[in-house]
């Protein structure tokens, strides 16, 4: 399995300019593609249903070509979903971190 690099989340409780709003999770995010750092901050709605490690522990992204195996024997902190068209994201605890991969199309 090759792990390519995204990016770098961090959860921050600041005000920022959100890039956009995940409905069903309730998380607001900035673009890590319009940062020359490829940071990504988020910041979930009090009522989100995101697991609180999600919600407060910063995590880093790698691209794969094929999730469901990328995900196999791995613990799942939040199942695949789809934030965007083309986009599969899913969430791993690695050693006490979060961990995402993304399957883009």
């Amino acid at each position: 399995m090759d792990y390519k690099f995204s990016h770098v989340g961090i959860p921050t409780t600041e005000n920022k300019k959100w890039d956009g709003f995940y409905e069903p999770g309730k998380i607001h995010y900035t673009d890590f593609a319009n940062d020359a750092f490829k940071i990504e901050f988020i910041q979930c709605d009090a009522d989100s249903n995101m697991p609180e490690m999600f919600q407060n522990v910063p995590h880093v992204a790698y691209e794969v070509d094929n999730i469901e195996a990328a995900l196999e024997g791995k613990e799942i902190l939040v199942e695949t979903f789809s934030p965007g068209e083309g986009v599969r994201v899913a969430f791993i605890v690695h050693n006490g971190a979060p961990v995402e991969f993304m399957e883009v199309k």
